[in-house]
């Protein structure tokens, strides 16, 4: 099987992975109604599935790296396949966040393998074909709200999980055929305690978010701040035991290095705006402006469509340009749009004289989506050269970092929705505040490589 072929069978993957996530953010308002929730537990549906990510990402890439990239992608498309199947069948909200936290291993555990392949099937070219490949992810938010508000108007949002089914199905046959495995490199120990402490650190702290905005007793509000108290403590303690592990989850020594760090600070920056504001974007055009399930899905897609361009673009030149100057133009532009979209609807007539609010909040999108696209490329590439040897851990490190702020992003505007006295006050705020906090990223891109050829 020809390298091309076995990309394309790679990309497909992400494109289901894709594909699931915008889905899901179309179907939110619907999901909250059918299992009677509310928009805190309802949230839990994306905010699990990025923390079982964050748990897994960092395993999965030293697996890979040891036993195979083959054997742990078809673990994970098993695992993505058969928990989207169940994911349908969840009768409460209860089942569903369960199943979403094995869905969201599954996906997790594809990323830090899927691009140790890619990897290796094209070192002369590895820059420009890990940028291809981060640029398949937007062709699913271009099918993904469409379809997904079509199915879900048209018949229930257990369709959107379905959907993943016979595509993981097609993924598994094609790999088991024809990816080339490797040798294992020998017995490899994996730091499940400190797997452990990872994850309590984080569910205490989005658990502790929750309470804050879910109950209004003192002894709730004590509770949720033991929580946070909690969560950032077990973060000290995972630490201090990946500094004694003999086989850390968190490679510290990467981390001592100034632009890993910065690299990796920036990913939990940029993870906490992205998705965070992405993910309620359907919510926000269905809750303020009235637009259909179908509307909502609708404005996703000019984001899609300027991320995939100006990925692509990106990665042709990003040799030349460096890995600084995108992500700063990037970083502006999401921060300036993100700020707009909160302050709302500019008067009447100026939005008639674009076409109505999809035509608005789409050309918003689109801007949007030229930032996210210009960013994504160099900050999956940034630090991978300086370990090339290394380049699934190092994947799983940056995407751990990435998917830790999803999850505080979508915690963080969850319990702002929550207490706000209306949506149109809540999702100022939140986009806002949101908007204004990538400003922060600016001098972590100033540490990280440049990247530059002959630099």
């Amino acid at each position: 099987m020809s390298r091309s072929l076995v990309f394309a069978n790679i990309c497909l993957g992400i494109l289901m992975a894709s594909l699931d996530v915008t889905m899901v953010a179309v179907a939110f308002p619907h999901l909250t109604r059918d299992l009677g929730t509310n928009v805190l537990w309802a949230a839990w549906t994306m905010s699990v599935y990025s923390l079982a990510m964050t748990m897994v990402m960092p395993l999965a890439g030293k697996l890979s790296d040891s036993l195979g990239h083959k054997r742990i992608l078809l673990f994970s498309m098993i695992l993505f396949t058969a928990s989207s199947a169940l994911c349908g069948m969840a009768p409460n909200i209860y089942v569903l966040i369960l199943l979403r936290f094995f869905q969201g291993i599954g996906g997790g555990s594809f990323i830090p393998s899927a691009t140790g392949i890619v990897s290796d099937l094209f070192p002369e070219s590895r820059q420009r074909y890990i940028g291809f490949f981060s640029s398949v992810f937007p062709i699913g938010g271009i099918i993904g709200p469409n379809l997904g508000g079509w199915i879900v108007e048209r018949y229930s949002w257990r369709y959107i999980f379905y959907i993943n089914v016979p595509i993981g199905i097609v993924l598994v046959v094609l790999s088991w055929l024809f990816l080339k495995g490797t040798m294992p490199l020998g017995r490899v120990r994996i730091d499940y305690r400190g797997a452990v402490i990872l994850i309590g650190a984080v569910f205490s702290i989005m658990l502790g978010l929750n309470s804050i905005a879910e109950y209004s007793t003192a002894f709730a509000r004590g509770l949720a701040v033991v929580l946070i108290i909690t969560g950032i403590g077990l973060t000290w303690v995972f630490l201090r035991h990946e500094k004694r592990s003999a086989n850390p989850i968190l490679d510290l020594d990467l981390l001592k290095s100034r632009p890993f760090l910065a690299a990796n600070l920036f990913n939990l920056l940029l993870g906490a705006a992205t998705f965070g504001v992405f993910s309620f974007t359907p919510l926000y055009a269905i809750s303020v402006y009235g637009l259909s399930t179908l509307g909502s899905g609708m404005i996703l897609t000019p984001r899609s469509l300027g991320g995939i361009v100006a990925a692509t673009v990106t990665s042709f030149f990003l040799a030349r340009w460096g890995y600084r100057k995108p992500m700063i133009w990037g970083l502006v532009i999401g921060s300036i749009t993100t700020i707009v979209l909160g302050q709302g609807l500019p008067p009447g007539n100026l939005v008639d004289w674009m076409g109505g609010k999809i035509a608005f909040l789409g050309s918003l999108m689109l801007i949007s989506g030229l930032g996210v696209g210009m960013v994504m490329p160099p900050s999956n590439n940034a630090c991978i050269e300086l370990m090339p040897e290394k380049v699934a851990t190092i994947t799983g490190l940056r995407g751990m970092f990435r998917t830790v702020g999803g999850v505080l992003g979508i915690s963080l505007i969850t319990m702002i929705l929550h207490l706000s006295s209306d949506p149109v006050t809540g999702f100022r705020i939140a986009f806002t505040s949101f908007g204004l906090g990538m400003i922060l990223g600016l001098p972590l891109i100033l540490m990280t490589p440049d990247g530059r050829e002959g630099k």
